[in-house]
């Protein structure tokens, strides 16, 4: 895909409130029609969705340091890289057309933008993660290509973190509990679903893993009462979900995962169970808002349900 120059940054992944709902020193125009590309992949035309389809942009930056990512980005087309969002692109009848775009935003993150309805990726990140895969890669002794992989499976996961929250705003979609939580479980079961062609179900584990240790990462252990009253699960608990879901597909295959200390035997115990009535819940949720030339999706999703999971 591409490669980027790091430096050490930190991420947070909601938008706190700032002029139009974005993040302080974010400047993301509603219209860039020489940088807009429209939804989907080759061959298939915009036009056939019954709803708007995706909408991607690249917002040029105005730092010079992160001009090189920009155009690395721009050039990769990063957003057709994405194998998730490529798949779910005209997948769902909504209300209005979603827009993904990079930008810079003065620090790392990814946020949705209700007002706007966008998802913002940002430069920042992207070298913030590059910097974190440099280090997991000399701490393991991994291959070169690994600070690569783990920028690109993080990028997944926090992009289609921000779409659930996109999703649950642009069809109004039910969430009783934390909606942080919903759409991390959300995220890693679009990935499982709909990983790469090329991807193996056991390397779509292995990025989900990497999405795991940038959890556990950014996490200090020091919490104070803000902390623990944030929207967001801390970190140490976000790791342990997401390795519950992982465990919940195959625990015979993942085992190993106890006595690796990545999940407790207490938790383990449930993560079926757990597995089963997140991705069973999310496709009630997303079930009744499929395009109507997607019945292929709402014949199978039926079915799944039919037979209990």
């Amino acid at each position: 895909m591409f490669a980027l120059a790091a430096t050490a940054a930190g991420f947070a992944c909601a938008a706190p409130p700032g002029p139009a709902g974005g993040r302080p020193g974010t400047s993301v125009p509603a219209g860039d029609a020489a940088l807009s590309r429209q939804a989907g992949p080759p061959g298939k035309p915009a036009s056939g969705a019954p709803g708007p389809a995706f909408e991607y942009a690249y917002i040029p930056p105005a730092s010079r340091d992160l001009k090189d990512i920009y155009r690395r980005v721009r050039e990769a087309d990063l957003w057709r890289q994405l194998p998730e969002v490529q798949e779910i692109d005209g997948m769902f009848a909504l209300p209005r057309r979603l827009r993904f775009v990079t930008a810079e935003c003065g620090e790392p993150g990814a946020f949705y933008r209700p007002e706007q309805a966008e998802v913002v990726l940002c430069y920042e990140t992207l070298r913030a993660l590059y910097a974190q895969g440099q280090a997991h890669q000399q701490a393991l002794g991994l291959g070169k290509d690994h600070p690569l992989r783990y920028l690109r499976a993080n990028v997944r996961f926090m992009v289609l973190h921000e779409t659930g929250h996109a999703l649950v705003d642009l069809l109004d979609l039910p969430v009783t509990g934390r909606q942080e939580d919903a759409v991390d479980q959300l995220a890693a079961i679009l990935m499982l679903r709909f990983g790469g062609l090329a991807e193996s179900p056991g390397e779509v584990i292995d990025d989900l893993r990497l999405v795991a240790n940038w959890m556990l990462t950014r996490s200090t252990g020091a919490y104070d009462l803000d902390a623990f009253a944030d929207e967001h699960a801390l970190g140490e608990q976000r790791f342990f979900n997401l390795q519950c879901l992982i465990y919940g597909t195959d625990p015979d295959d993942f085992a190993g995962m106890i006595e690796a200390g990545d999940l407790t035997a207490a938790r383990a115990a449930g993560c079926p169970r757990e597995s089963r009535q997140t991705s069973r819940a999310w496709v009630r949720l997303l079930l009744p808002h499929l395009a109507p030339e997607r019945e292929a999706y709402a014949d199978e999703a039926v079915r799944y349900l039919e037979r209990g999971g």
